[in-house]
């Protein structure tokens, strides 16, 4: 019996033409693979934009999952179909039929995997962002500094998934203890020193589930830090070191300096780790402090801060405090009132020294530590608007003025003063220690002309008043020092104020003696004589006003009656000094033909004039009246040449000045 023809793994008889074979399989592989390609491009491209945190390509899902069910079912059943033919081909040999299973697989197989992987991998929750919201992109991070987060993408992106997000806890530093919870997506971070952070903040959705979001931050360096974190103008600013120092290094500073506009001059030098300094204008500000060790080492910090305008309270308020002058030592007691026009609900204290809040309009407090305290105010109004105010106290070392003595118009002995009313106080203090500066609070004085260095106040009524010392030196250390002043009644007080002090003639001068005092008794008039030979006594008021034409000095004398029948007198001289006199004129022309005239002015000639002479200069001459308001007069030169026009004018005081011009006639 004859051998049965052998046959291809395919069941394709040999007999078959090779270039048949060759079309058809090329007819194959063009069907089947060129939407494989394609099925493969479409699942790569779905990989690189799904999951999308924006959702923009959200509505791909749907139709992605549908192409891959059908696709990867599709490869599913032609690998079925392929198996079953291959297994009826009986006549093949088992070395073409495992061979023929293997090119099934690795057709399938892949696209089959491939229809798995891209719905679950489309559907995946795309991963939660963290976004700093401040400082700007591109800020250098120099600690200690304030960073915004915002989580507000993250829960945006489960909102799209209809997932709600209930609150959100933060962990600033990553140790796993939440250091704020809020139910909004954002929060602020103080960072007071360098360093890599790990922020955490967990999102507790609504059906109880949680999303962890990470977001690592590097501070590459430190630097001082200030308070308010936005400085504004008018309104101190609080510096501080102590974060930078340990505790075990803060005794070995021997000096701070700092520099707060950026000439390289220091504007304060102290051995303190705090400081205030209040900025007058916006924009930016370069600062820098240097810091001295005992071991003639140092170290410099500078950074640069944005000063702005304040935002304003919707309703005015200020603190008001007793004393004025915020630096002292310890214990340093301060009173403190808030000042408003509107109506209040409450007002509470925050005096920065870990005490509890204190209420009232009006409060008192002691500072025993030497610090600077950066005191706030919260006030309510009846409409539930809130305004803010702020006060520093520093509380500094003591400064000890051990040969602090007094030069002045009264003898400080044990710190105590005693005068009749009124009194006027003249202090200057006095020490050798160098570079030591002083100036004065005097409350309650009734004027007050001078504090820096010398006082100078008028206290009218009796009573007892303190008068504060203060003293500063290049080191920061403060001294606050009180003088009590005692001031007895008044005994018999009659005088009067001149003013001008310095008149000049003709001037009309103002007497006052309305603060003449008899005690125990009445004025019933006053009489006045001016020092003016023919002026009589007049009968008068407690301010009166005279007349002075001449210059000269005069003898005021003031008589008091009272209704006892008691008189008082009092004398003063008055110099008038007479008016400056300056002639002057100007020419309407400097060259002129001959028989042409010239127009002088001189209205810009000054004093009181009683005699005007012009010499024209060749051999004319002429008068002006002063007083008629005509300042002007002509003359016509009937030759040729160079004249010079001289004006003279007298006063009453036979006071003389002359002013000379030149013309020229061609």
């Amino acid at each position: 019996m004859p051998d049965k023809p052998a046959s291809n793994v395919d069941g394709i008889s040999p007999a078959v033409p090779k270039n048949v074979l060759s079309r058809a399989r090329f007819a194959v592989v063009t069907f089947a693979g060129i939407p494989y390609a394609l099925y493969f491009l479409w699942s790569f491209f779905l990989l690189a934009v799904l999951p999308d945190a924006n959702g923009a390509w959200d509505t791909f899902i749907p139709i992605g999952k549908l192409i891959a069910m059908i696709f990867g079912g599709g490869l599913v059943l032609v690998g079925i179909f392929g198996v079953l033919r291959i297994g009826k081909a009986g006549d093949t040999s088992d070395r073409n039929r495992y061979g023929g299973f293997a090119r099934i697989a690795a057709f399938v197989l892949p696209g089959v995997l491939m229809s798995f992987f891209v719905p679950y991998w489309i559907a995946q929750e795309p991963p939660l962002p963290l976004a700093i919201t401040s400082p700007a992109v591109g800020t250098e991070l120099v600690a200690p500094l304030s960073i915004s987060f915002s989580a507000e993408e993250a829960a945006q992106v489960l909102r799209r998934r209809n997932l709600s997000t209930k609150s959100y806890h933060w962990d600033f530093n990553g140790d796993g203890t939440i250091d704020e919870e809020t139910v909004t997506p954002e929060s602020t971070a103080y960072f007071d020193r360098q360093g890599g952070y790990m922020v955490l903040v967990t999102l507790k959705l609504g059906d109880g589930s949680t999303r962890t979001v990470k977001k690592r931050i590097v501070i590459p360096k430190a630097v001082f830090s200030y308070s308010p974190f936005v400085p504004v103008v008018d309104d101190p600013v609080k510096f501080s070191i102590a974060h930078l120092i340990p505790e075990d290094k803060q005794a070995e500073i021997r000096e701070v300096q700092w520099d707060f506009d950026d000439d390289g001059v220091p504007d304060e030098k102290t051995t303190e780790l705090e400081t205030t300094h209040t900025f007058v204008r916006i924009g930016d500000q370069r600062v820098s402090v240097a810091i001295f060790f005992v071991n003639q080492t140092q170290n410099m910090y500078f950074r640069t801060l944005r000063v702005s305008n304040p935002l304003p309270n919707p309703f005015e308020v200020s603190i008001e405090t007793t004393p004025t002058f915020l630096e002292s030592p310890a214990p340093f007691q301060v009173v403190f009132e808030l000042k408003s026009d509107e109506d209040l609900q409450d007002v509470t204290w925050d005096f920065d020294d870990n005490s509890p809040e204190e209420s009232g309009s009006r409060k008192g407090h002691t500072f025993r530590n030497r610090r600077v305290y950066q005191v706030k105010a919260k006030a309510r109004n009846l409409n539930g608007e809130i305004a803010k105010a702020t006060k520093h106290v520093k509380v500094v070392e003591n400064l000890s003025v051990p040969d602090l003595a007094f030069d002045g118009s009264h003898q400080v002995i044990g710190d105590r003063i005693e005068a009749e009313a009124p009194v006027a106080v003249t202090l200057t203090p006095k020490t050798i220690m160098p570079l030591v500066e002083f100036w004065w609070e005097a409350p309650n004085a009734v004027q007050v002309t001078s504090t820096d260095t010398t006082l100078n106040a008028v206290y009218r009524e009796e009573g007892t008043y303190n008068l504060v010392l203060l003293g500063k030196d290049a080191e920061g250390r403060v001294m606050r020092r009180a003088i009590v002043l005692t001031v007895n009644p008044k005994s018999t007080f009659v005088d009067f104020q001149v003013r001008p002090t310095q008149p000049v003639a003709p001037q009309i001068v103002t007497f006052d003696a309305s603060e003449s005092f008899v005690p125990d008794d009445q004025i019933t008039g006053f009489i006045w004589n001016f020092g003016e030979n023919d002026q009589e006594e007049k009968f008068g008021d407690a301010r009166e006003e005279h007349e002075y034409t001449k210059a000269g000095s005069y003898t005021v004398t003031l008589v008091v009656n009272t209704i006892s029948g008691h008189t008082e007198t009092v004398q003063k001289t008055v110099t008038v000094r007479a008016p400056e006199l300056k002639a002057c004129f100007s020419v309407s022309r400097s060259t002129i033909s001959v028989n042409s005239g010239v127009l002088f002015d001189w209205s810009c000639t000054t004093g009181k004039p009683v005699k005007v002479v012009w010499q024209f200069g060749d051999g004319a001459e002429a008068t002006s009246t002063p007083g008629t308001g005509n300042f002007k007069i002509d003359h016509v030169y009937e030759r040729a040449g160079n004249f010079e026009i001289k004006l003279t004018i007298e006063d009453s005081n036979n006071t003389i000045h002359s002013f000379t011009q030149r013309v020229t006639v061609q």
